[in-house]
């Protein structure tokens, strides 16, 4: 069984030996974060050029857990609303909290608006919404849910600040567990 620190190696690894897109880190009091999105879209060959398709991993290190996944996620703009980017996908989550071992697969859907914002740099809010009932849960888990909200703001090339609040639930089959219920700000790099 892998351990939080071999874990948080792969993470770093392969958002350093994939990275097209960005890497990001987000802290609060109780937690810390780091989170990838490659754009392997060169690598897969489809007759639509508008769709780009991702690879995302994050680790989430917590007081009593921690949480690794690893995604992938189809994008594309929404040409009746400008400025609205729509990803789906799923996501591999595994979590362990010491006592029992929780692995989900769970579908993703992603919402980002840019802001129509001229005077100030650019400016973006998105939702993220993950579940996984119990048929995509294994192990001892029973359901998976998370919920995102975040604004970001570039503030100069490559580099945005964002802030956001997150509430991650892991459903065991004998008991429920908040994994993480946060306000959290961090930076996030482009490459």
């Amino acid at each position: 069984m892998f351990n939080k620190k071999s874990i948080l190696i792969i993470s770093i690894l392969s958002t350093l030996l994939l990275a097209k897109d960005t890497i990001g880190f987000n802290v609060n009091s109780e937690s810390v974060e780091i989170e990838s999105h490659t754009d392997v879209t060169g690598y897969i060959q489809t007759s639509d050029d508008g769709t780009k398709f991702k690879i995302d991993t994050s680790y989430l290190n917590t007081t009593y857990s921690y949480l690794f996944g690893a995604g992938f996620s189809a994008n594309g703009s929404v040409k009746e609303l400008e400025g609205l980017e729509v990803s789906i996908g799923a996501k591999f989550i595994m979590s362990d909290n010491k006592q029992k071992s929780f692995f989900a697969i769970p579908l993703m859907a992603t919402a980002k608006y840019k802001l129509p914002i001229d005077d100030l740099p650019q400016s973006f809010i998105s939702a993220q919404l993950l579940y996984a009932p119990s048929s995509l849960s294994f192990s001892d888990a029973s359901s998976y849910s998370e919920l995102r909200v975040q604004a970001d703001v570039d503030v100069i090339d490559n580099i945005s600040i964002f802030s956001g609040y997150r509430t991650i639930d892991t459903d065991y089959q004998n008991y429920d567990k908040s994994l993480d219920k946060s306000i959290y700000g961090g930076l996030k790099l482009a490459f």
